[in-house]
């Protein structure tokens, strides 16, 4: 792809995609600027990208050895293979993957100054991936995703592999930093840069470039480019993206840069010049309305605030083009005083401005909004003037000359004052400090660019769209400054130019054309630079159409004018002016709306709306290579030890147990630590169904000592074979918790969380999770052998890579950790004793709340804190409030002096207040979500609320909101509640994109999204004219605001959310939806109680995210130490570790570095030392005297070490502790091989006795003195006689107890066996320091290293089964069973109890019913459940570091009730089932425990139900429940019977 001239470019970049025989899908791609080749292997259940960086592995020297690698040096395992020339985006959209990929490119620009090549995207390819996941997907969405693979890409998109091009030539800043607002693919590129790839996906820009070459009667030539970037903040099609947004951009906004230089020979320096402006519509609030009766669209201004925002656009252009403070040279001491003291803005307004003309309404605002700019005074550094100069009027009066002419007059002056940019780019950097100027590179150039002048300000055209008068006029207006341009690089354009007088040319008259006429201008001119340069605004000007209208650009003939066949040219354009015109209404009217989404999607904007249920992150499957099963499985085929279960290469592989198994189980290693969130089973199995087994017990745990229960008796009902079933697992709940769960509410009853879920329990998160059991049952029906598909774990894993090395995802990662700590470190621990029970005078937001909420652990060594309480109070007084002063300070230190409450108590004092309040009765909705409020505030958990209830004899579920509430206003407050959360996240979107560019705003008003008022909130009083709340005595705050609706002054407390003024506007994507203050008076109280239960939900998930980050803190501080984390600077140093390494590994890997390398079992650690996972982690992770201890009691330790791979192990090497070894403390060493868990079956490699060599290394005693870095560590190497291939290495650590000299021995001795020297003789020493006392001896260890190489598993390869077994297994799989299922005829079915109950009535004489069958659910599971929770960026997917959709699943039950009679009350529930996740129609079979001889039977659907919706897209039914969660025409019934009872009519009857 490079181009040959290109600076360092030895070759092309080259991109393949491969796709396997078994479906797997590899990235092979070589970039230009590397001389390696890098693999990244796509996920086929998830989608997600992986790249370990390892070398061999997926780092390679040349692209035919990763394919060798890949296919086994087979071209037959190979399905496909597409070719292409760079990665443009990748995203995971639910059930598909897409890739996108550019297969043909042209150099629009080969070779620019300074070097790198811009190329235009000719061709492109949309890769579209199925994936194996079963996410559940609307109608709505699939088609979507049809629509983005439409987008049009080809000759409208541009990139620079090597150089930053979104800012103007040059760019100071290198290509890993561009500027937002022109980056296109930002969103779709951000899966590469979760895997420390960014640069193999390019940065994508849309718009125009191309260069042409010219030169002047033969002597000097040079070469002129056409950059024109369009701006992705106000992304949309011509009626669809108008004026000002809430983004503060304009639609159609372009920024155009006419660059030229003069090509000079290697070595030389290269001299160019730039000149920058822009275009787009006119800045203030409007658009346009198309009527098809009409000739002209109806265009029509904002009533409300319309110029609100104006300022901010223009300041933003300020910003990016104001270089007063850029050392230039060249420029008179006038120009300095009088032009650059202020930045100029310079609008040429080409609207129609006569009476009686559709634009004169717009030019009239145009001049009133930068007349309200300069009265606000918001742009103190910023010149704006404004031309009017109507372009159609004037040609159709005066003709096209004297247009042009007129143009050059009122832009004569601006572009003088604005000037251009001038400069050399020098290919040395030696002697860079004698060049006068600016001087500066990059790491993306090889010298540097010295700018003698830059361009201060800049010029902007406009017309109603920025599209044709615009085009033509600012060509107009680029070609004086091209010739001026020409000028000062010595290129005479004169037309009367000889030789003699180009020697001359320095006292040319500078910008003298704009005093000419046009035909002296024509006359004058060299005319060939001329056309060429309106060739590149013709083609720059039809695609900019293209983009914005879908048609091609209209009166472009003007720009033929200087062309002998011009009259030809305009006679011609009449006639195609017609033809787009009537192309641009169709457009308009039926694609432009399809095209608005595709745009959006693009960009990541909006996809709450259009792709409602697509993750931000794609789960990890862990359980894959190298993950592998602890325990082989007994199967029918000896050849079997059930790896293939774990492979998706053996995706179709059914494998058989053996005879009359009573349980399978699975011991499965996960590659690298994680949380678990999901179980992907495929269901394989013969014709006979029942072998798959039908129940399931999950335990996880962080090593095989540390397995817990977290999933019981989970259903596992019959499928089709090769169906994909995902189970949810949660994580582990207390047996209290559950006891208390089943005793205090009962899942039975008729009540839904349709509100939030009330009741759900909150499951224990431990990232650090290894090792998964699953235990199968078998149906107790059948005695046959057991059959299983591939199993799949997937979980969230943190990027320990990244965390390590101090980048990327990583480091967002633990700064926000250690963030997160410090606040919850920094709050006080006591709360005041008063009888005002509100935690705070002002109403937190849900940020401030958990920032002061007690993580109920101590930070830094993850033990609990409390005992006898379950949780820790919020303080009243947080450190974050923006009005705590040093009194306040001291009040809290007195107070934290008198005996307090805990946070259950002052729960319960809570709930009393409440209850006296409401007159001792029963708590009301109301107050029942107040209390709520209070709870998550308390930072009390929902097993910790019941129980303090369950203390003072309240029933919880008596104060559950969802059942306080009348069934007829669920519906409504619901889809409220929604509403709310979909313009709170626009809101959230258009303020972040809006920040591009530009400073943060400083918004002092105090009125948060919802601000719900607390228990103890009181009206101020007499400042307040509201008064909506209970006036109090006195008043902690004196802040009055002015109700936008009534004007009258409002108290904080008395105010509604801003929320409450999206939801009145009837859901404005404007800005200024957000702005100002309305009073709860104006208020509907439907507006109120949706921004309560909105607060609430926020208030949920921010406990997830808060129990996310301890669950997170705490895996860190297992890894690298609690003082590591405690730390305020960069967590790592990873200076000089890559040489230090080096030498260790002396040219083999480390094959059990964490987090590919773990410990099989539980090891115990002395009081104060380094975790034991620290022994595992990389060398980056060094931190002073971190160091591992054993206890002072043990003699002897066992590690038992998992490596990252099966590899061919070479040794070990143990990095000494800086304490040093003596005599008491030396270990004997005892080392053993196996690739499986039982101790019988590993092999001993070897004894060796540190001690019996301590004389020769006394360097290894005592306190490590050096610091340098980058010297080898000292360390004991311990080598094996030849390699061993395994998976396990044992480490026997033993020292005896007793007190004795030490001798040292040399740091680098190869104790290859046992020595039996005398292990005591040698000089006296004294102890080590390792111990807590000298007398003390303990084991001690800084780093543990595995070297050998890894091995490529044979796992791949299918089982190689014999003739008489494969023939065996195939037989008995084809065996049909005794048994068919056949339906059970039903008289009616209804939905009843807000659809949540399905009735069935059986017809009489009906058989026994053995089990029903469940179509698999079509609703989905939406991201977007409440509004933003925190300004994170909600476009930057890596500041999203946890999903609680995954944290916190939601799972459906279907519960099973039979009648004993009439009479509704003698419905008994006979079971319960726990419903999988499978694609929507899928056939799940679910066999009752006994057969039912009922003749009506009540199925009913618990669970989160609220965690389901609808497609969007497919209409709102106004339903509380999903549509796709009916349970209407899904369930059927079944019996059991044998074929030839039925005879002819079983083939009509089966189900």
């Amino acid at each position: 792809m490079q181009s040959p001239v290109t600076a360092g470019g030895l070759r092309n970049t080259s991109v393949v995609i491969l796709t396997l025989n078994t479906s797997e899908v590899y990235i092979i791609i070589s970039l230009s600027f590397r001389t390696d080749t890098q693999v990244i292997y796509i996920d086929p259940t998830t989608g997600s990208l992986k790249h370990d960086r390892k070398p061999g592995y997926d780092i390679f020297n040349s692209q035919d050895e990763a394919l060798k690698y890949i296919t086994n040096g087979s071209q037959s395992n190979i399905k496909s293979t597409i070719y292409a020339k760079a990665i443009l985006g990748f995203a995971v959209l639910g059930n598909f993957a897409l890739l996108l990929v550019a297969t043909k490119l042209t150099a629009s620009i080969p070779y620019l100054p300074g070097g790198g090549c811009v190329y235009m995207v000719v061709e492109s390819k949309w890769v579209k991936i199925q994936l194996q996941n079963v996410q559940p997907q609307g109608k709505g969405e699939l088609k979507n995703i049809q629509e983005l693979i439409e987008l049009e890409i080809d000759g409208k998109h541009y990139f620079c592999e090597t150089r930053d091009i979104t800012r103007p030539f040059p760019s100071r800043v290198s290509l890993r930093d561009p500027d937002d607002e022109f980056v296109w693919n930002r969103w779709f590129s951000i899966a590469f840069r979760r895997i420390g790839l960014e640069q193999h996906c390019v940065v994508l820009l849309q718009g125009f470039v191309e260069y042409r070459t010219f030169g002047s009667f033969g002597q000097q030539e040079g070469i002129v480019a056409l950059v024109a970037r369009r701006s992705r903040l106000h992304p949309g099609t011509r009626y669809l993206a108008r004026g000002l947004n809430a983004c503060y951009s304009t639609g159609n906004e372009i920024e155009c840069e006419q660059l030229v230089w003069v090509p000079k020979r290697a070595g030389q320096s290269v001299p160019f010049n730039t000149y920058i402006w822009r275009r787009g519509t006119i800045p203030i609030w409007w658009g346009a309305e198309l009527k098809m009766t009409a000739a002209e669209a109806s265009i029509y201004v904002s009533e409300r605030d319309p110029y609100k925002g104006s300022a901010r656009y223009y300041q933003r252009l300020t910003k990016r083009y104001d270089t007063r403070n850029l050392g230039v040279v060249g420029q008179s001491q006038s120009q300095s005083q009088s032009n650059n003291a202020l930045v100029p803005i310079v609008c040429v307004n080409l609207l129609r401005s006569g009476e009686g003309k559709s634009e004169s309404i717009l030019v009239q605002h145009f001049e009133e909004s930068l007349d309200y700019i300069r009265s606000m005074g918001q742009l103190p550094d910023t010149r704006i003037h404004l031309i009017h100069y109507d372009w159609h009027t004037s040609i159709r009066l005066k003709g096209e000359h004297q247009t042009i002419e007129g143009l050059w007059y009122h832009l004569k002056a601006p572009t003088i004052s604005v000037g251009i940019s001038e400069g050399d780019y020098l290919l040395s950097r030696e002697h860079m400090e004698d060049y006068k100027g600016e001087n500066f590179y990059n790491d993306d150039i090889i010298g540097f660019f010295c700018m003698r002048v830059h361009q201060n300000g800049v010029i902007r055209y406009n017309c109603a769209d920025s599209l044709d008068r615009t085009n033509a006029a600012s060509f107009f207006g680029a070609l004086q400054v091209f010739v001026e341009q020409c000028r000062r690089l010595g290129i005479i354009l004169d037309n009367d130019a000889s030789p003699k007088k180009s020697n001359e040319s320095n006292h040319t008259k500078p910008w003298k054309g704009f005093d000419m006429t046009f035909n002296e201008f024509k006359k004058s001119t060299l005319l060939s630079p001329v056309f060429q340069l309106a060739d590149l605004f013709l083609i720059a000007g039809d695609i900019h159409a293209m983009l914005y209208t879908g048609s091609k650009a209209m009166h472009s003939h003007i720009l033929n004018i200087f062309s002998e066949e011009a009259n030809k040219s305009k006679q011609f354009s009449v006639a195609q002016n017609v033809k787009i015109n009537l192309q641009r209404r169709y457009n308009n009217a039926v694609v432009d709306s399809s095209r608005q989404k595709q745009l959006e999607m693009f960009l990541g904007l909006r996809l709450f709306k259009h792709l409602p249920s697509v993750s931000v992150h794609p789960l990890h499957v862990l359980s894959r290579r190298p993950g592998f099963l602890l325990k082989p499985v007994a199967s029918v085929d000896p050849s079997s030890d059930g790896d293939c279960l774990l492979s998706f290469k053996q995706k179709d592989l059914i494998w058989v147990s053996q005879q009359a198994a009573d349980i399978i189980q699975l011991f499965i290693y996960l590659g690298e630590p994680c949380h678990v969130c999901q179980l992907l089973l495929t269901i394989s199995h013969g014709a006979d169904d029942s072998t798959y087994p039908s129940t399931l017990d999950v335990r996880t745990g962080r090593d095989l000592d540390a397995l817990k229960l977290v999933l019981e008796g989970a259903t596992i009902p019959r499928c089709p074979n090769g169906t994909n079933m995902v189970v949810s697992i949660p994580g582990p709940i207390s047996n209290e918790e559950m006891a208390l769960k089943r005793t205090g509410s009962n899942v039975h009853k008729t009540s839904l969380p349709f509100l939030y879920d009330f009741n759900g329990p909150e499951g224990k998160l431990d990232f650090l999770t290894r090792v998964v059991v699953l235990t199968f049952y078998p149906a107790e029906s059948t005695s046959s052998p057991v059959t299983l598909g591939e199993v799949e774990i997937l979980g969230i894993s943190l990027p320990w890579r990244d965390i390590f090395a101090s980048e990327g995802h990583g480091l967002s990662v633990y700064k926000r950790v250690t963030n997160s700590k410090d606040d919850f470190n920094d709050i006080p621990s006591k709360t005041r004793n008063t009888t005002n029970v509100a935690l705070t005078d002002d109403v937190l937001s849900p940020e401030k709340s958990y920032m002061s909420a007690s993580p109920q652990v101590d930070l830094l060594t993850g033990d609990n804190v409390i005992s006898g309480s379950d949780s820790q109070p919020m303080t009243d007084i947080s450190l974050h409030d923006r009005d705590l002063n040093i009194k306040e300070l001291e009040k809290a230190r007195l107070q934290d002096k008198i005996p307090t409450k805990n946070g259950a108590q002052q729960y319960i004092s809570c709930f009393e207040m409440l209850t006296a309040l409401h007159g001792g009765n029963k708590l009301g909705f109301i107050e029942a979500m107040k209390l709520e409020i209070e709870r998550l505030h308390l930072n009390l958990s929902t097993f910790e609320r019941d129980k303090a209830l369950s203390s003072i004899g309240i029933d919880p579920s008596t104060i559950d909101p969802n059942t306080l509430i009348e069934e007829s206003y669920i519906g409504s407050l619901c889809k409220t509640s929604n509403a709310l959360a979909v313009l709170g996240q626009i809101s959230l979107e258009d303020r972040t994109t809006g920040s591009i560019g530009l400073d943060p705003i400083d918004n002092t008003n105090d009125i948060d999204f919802w601000n719900v008022t607390r228990v103890g909130d009181r009206c101020y009083g007499e400042s307040c004219q509201v008064r909506a709340e209970t006036l109090s005595l006195t008043s902690s705050s004196k802040s009055t605001y002015i109700c936008c609706v009534c004007k009258r002054k409002v108290c904080k407390v008395c105010c509604a959310g801003k929320g409450a003024i999206l939801l009145r506007n009837n859901g404005g994507t404007s800005y200024n939806d957000v702005d100002g203050v309305i009073c709860k008076r104006c208020c509907d109280e439907s507006v109120l109680d949706a921004l309560t239960l909105d607060y609430i939900r926020v208030l949920i998930s921010q406990r997830r995210s808060h129990h996310a980050e301890i669950a997170t803190y705490k895996a860190l501080g297992r890894v690298v130490g609690d003082n590591c984390i405690s730390r305020k600077t960069a967590p790592f140093n990873k200076n000089g570790t890559v040489e230090v390494l080096r030498k260790l590994l002396k040219g083999e890997e480390s094959l059990a570095e964490f987090p590919f390398g773990s410990f099989l079992h539980s090891i115990e650690s002395a009081s104060g030392s380094a975790p034991p996972l620290s022994l595992l982690t990389p060398l980056d992770t060094e931190l002073q005297n971190s160091y591992w201890r054993a206890p002072n009691t043990s003699s002897s330790v066992e590690l038992v070490i998992v490596l990252g791979n099966l590899a061919d192990v070479t040794g070990i090497v143990l990095l000494v502790s800086p304490c040093g070894y003596s005599m008491s403390d030396s270990p004997t060493v005892q080392i053993w091989a196996s690739n499986k868990i039982h101790k019988e079956e590993r092999s001993c490699i070897g004894k060796w006795d540190v001690r019996s060599l301590i004389n020769s290394s006394p360097e290894l005693c005592g306190p490590e003195k050096s610091d340098n870095e980058s010297q080898t560590p000292r360390h004991i190497r311990f080598d094996f006689r030849n390699p061993v291939r395994c998976r396990m290495i044992w480490i026997k650590l033993t020292i005896q107890k007793l007190v004795s000299s030490s001798v040292s021995f040399g740091k680098d001795f190869n104790l290859l066996s046992l020595n039996n020297d005398d292990p005591l003789s040698g000089p006296v020493r004294r102890a080590s320091i390792a111990g807590t006392s000298e007398s003390i001896p303990c084991i001690h260890a800084k780093r543990i290293l595995v070297t050998g190489s890894s091995v490529k598993a044979d796992i791949e390869e299918s089982s190689s089964r014999n003739y008489e077994v494969a023939s065996g297994i195939k037989s008995w799989l084809e065996k049909a069973p005794l048994l068919n299922r056949y339906k059970v005829p039903t008289e009616s079915e209804k939905l009843i109890e807000h659809d949540l109950v399905l009735e069935l009535n059986i017809s009489p004489g009906s058989p026994v019913v053995a089990g029903f069958r469940l179509d698999g659910f079509s609703a989905i599971k939406p991201q977007l459940i409440h509004s933003p929770s925190s300004n994170v960026n909600p476009l930057d997917v890596l500041s999203i570091v946890f999903q609680h959709r995954f944290l916190s699943p939601a799972v459906l039950f279907i519960q099973v009730s039979a009648s004993q009679g009439s009479s509704e009350e003698e419905m008994v529930v006979v079971a319960e089932y726990r419903v999988p996740e499978v694609k929507s129609g899928t056939p799940m079979y679910f066999d009752f425990p006994e057969v039912i001889s009922s003749r009506r039977l009540w199925f009913r659907l618990v669970g989160d139900v609220t965690a389901f919706s609808d497609d969007p897209e497919e209409g709102d039914s106004g339903r509380t429940l999903a549509a796709g969660l009916s349970l209407l025409n899904r369930i059927k019934l079944y019996y059991y019977a044998h074929p030839s009872d039925l005879g002819r009519w079983a083939s009509l009857s089966g189900i």
